[in-house]
């Protein structure tokens, strides 16, 4: 009997035990659950407490190589929001949510472009700063719509990126700066993207043309190998770069714009010593060329030109083919010759290379690439649309204009057969066979 005491007084203490375990366990899953229900609640307080609104600079993928970007908030309920951003036209409103999940989570889940065009595939992500695609076709920028929320105050708002891990931060917007700052960053932006072409300026080194592809808010400069990559946000009056920079012993993170002169017509972007520079030119003709979209007709056709044309319309017209529309050169992601067939159901083509001839700003080389572009059926191809590409393929073309900046018309000549003119103009030309 003894035994049987002793062995239920051993036991008893651990049995407490284990029955305190168990009820903390409960008291401690309770408390988590107020905490993020707490967290929750304490987010939308501070996101709708501030009806000025919040902004947040962006940097869409983890590793800086699109560049930066400035997006506004203004989170008018608890599930609606506006947001302006700086590449996107005016002011949007869509839904919104913060989640428990972890922890609190802020997801824009209502499509609204201000945002979710950072996160869209490269195919569909073109046509907004006017040059093409950004990004691989199934990833585009990699920008975040959800976000950790990791601190929600009066003064900031810190976030992370669910998906690059990545952390921003929004601040308050004072009175009525929601509508009139993200209308001057749209403003600064759009100055910005009228140029295809940046110099960089030193005191010791020569003018160099900066590596840039206008779809990125990135430069680099090809005879400094080692400074990389410089990301930069477009802000009103000048240049922000993610980062400090090292250029000829010179360091920045921000330049300011300079007026134009009449030695720099475009104005300039410098330092604070006015060390570094970075200048806007005005694009070589080669370059403005491939980065838009020129309008094609019989009429602006030469010679030689007219030879193919006439075949293609003859084997257009058996097969039932109309061309409303016929265009070479660049639409959002692709470059090639583009049509518009069967009154608008076709819109499409086959992608060409479009390449500026190095060391010269008026010569550009045509290739067939072969890819198709948009719904064109290939059979459209072989239907007579192939007898416009033929006298494009494998030519170098000498580039004239009127001598304006950024001309609206461009006169292409084959440089081994003079015949083989196209004057090509910005506007649209319908009926191209009959114009």
């Amino acid at each position: 009997m003894k035994l049987k005491y002793l062995l239920i007084l051993f036991l008893l203490p651990i049995l407490l035990i284990s029955s305190c375990k168990r009820e903390e366990d409960r008291i401690f899953d309770t408390n988590a659950t107020v905490r993020i229900t707490e967290a929750v609640q304490n987010a939308y307080t501070v996101l709708q407490g501030n009806k000025a609104g919040w902004m947040m600079k962006f940097y869409p993928s983890k590793n800086q190589e699109f560049g930066g970007y400035t997006i506004f908030t203004k989170f008018i309920s608890n599930e609606k929001v506006s947001i302006a951003s700086d590449p996107i036209a005016g002011v949007e409103t869509s839904s919104y949510a913060v989640v428990a999940e972890s922890g609190p989570v802020l997801t824009f889940n209502g499509y609204n472009k201000s945002i979710h065009w950072f996160s869209e595939p490269g195919m569909d992500n073109g046509g907004v700063v006017g040059d093409g695609g950004i990004g691989p076709d199934d990833s585009g920028m990699q920008g975040d719509f959800e976000f950790i929320l990791l601190k929600a105050t009066a003064d900031s708002v810190v976030l992370k990126g669910k998906k690059t891990g990545s952390h921003l931060v929004m601040l308050p917007l004072k009175n009525e700066e929601f509508e009139s700052l993200s209308k001057t960053y749209q403003e600064a932006t759009n100055k910005f993207n009228q140029f295809l072409v940046y110099k960089l300026e030193t005191p010791g080194s020569e003018v160099v043309n900066l590596d840039f592809d206008p779809r990125y808010r990135v430069f680099s400069n090809p005879n400094d190998q080692a400074t990389g990559t410089m990301s930069f946000r477009v802000i009103p009056g000048a240049l922000e770069f993610y980062k400090e920079y090292i250029i000829e012993g010179k360091s920045f993170d921000r330049l300011n714009y300079v007026q134009p002169t009449s030695a720099y017509p475009n104005g300039y972007y410098t330092d604070k010593s006015n060390a570094i520079k970075i200048v806007p030119a005005t694009a070589p003709l080669n370059i403005w060329f491939r980065n838009n979209l020129w309008s094609m007709s019989y009429s602006n056709t030469g010679p030689t030109g007219k030879i193919y044309w006439d075949r293609a319309k003859t084997a257009l017209k058996t097969n039932g083919i109309v061309v409303n529309n016929a265009f070479i050169g660049k639409l959002t992601s692709n470059i090639g010759l583009i049509y518009v067939l069967q009154n608008g159901a076709v819109v499409g083509g086959v992608s060409h290379f479009i390449d500026p001839v190095k060391g010269t700003e008026d010569q550009i080389y045509i290739e067939l690439e072969g890819y198709v572009i948009g719904n064109f059926p290939i059979a459209y191809w072989t239907g007579g649309i192939n007898n416009i590409t033929t006298p494009f393929n494998g030519r170098t073309f000498k580039i004239t204009s009127d001598g304006t900046p950024n001309p609206t018309a461009l006169t292409l000549t084959d440089i081994g057969i003079p015949t083989n003119t196209y004057k090509v103009f910005l506007k649209d030309i319908n009926d191209p066979f009959n114009n």
